[in-house]
């Protein structure tokens, strides 16, 4: 075979002629039979495979949601509750409802949202949480 450019190769030689009955031979050992032949399909049923994905994406969807929002409740309590003690220690001094609510507040559990930087936020302020409460409960107990 020589190669003569880009616009392809051309045949040499008698072991590169062209035949004229390429793939015949290949046919007959097959027996391609209009008998030999399968069916064809009668139609495709539609899938309810694609509905179920479809609803557990929803369902999976609104729970994210759900997540998401307690979540979010979760950060709104330990960021009150470090705003209040923050209040205090500037004026009278902290209290043991300081800390109180600083416990309730990290004692909710909580699971990943799903979202990378709402996660890291609410971890760093559960740390922030923990210190003050480590804090105070050297300091007032």
């Amino acid at each position: 075979m020589k190669v003569s450019g880009p616009s392809g190769s051309t045949a040499t030689g008698a072991s590169g002629a062209a035949r004229s009955d390429t793939g015949e031979g290949f046919r007959q050992l097959l027996d391609v039979s209009p008998a030999a032949r399968p069916a064809p399909a009668a139609g495709v049923a539609p899938t309810s495979a694609t509905s179920a994905v479809s609803a557990l994406l929803a369902l999976q969807g609104q729970g994210e949601g759900d997540l998401r929002r307690q979540a979010l409740k979760k950060g709104r309590r330990l960021l009150d509750a470090l705003d209040r003690l923050q209040a205090d220690i500037l004026g009278a001094g902290p209290t043991l409802a300081n800390l109180g609510q600083l416990r309730a507040a990290l004692a909710e559990t909580r699971d990943p949202t799903g979202d990378s930087g709402l996660d890291e936020t609410l971890g760093w302020a559960e740390v922030r949480a923990a210190v003050e409460v480590a804090k105070l409960e050297r300091a007032i107990v």
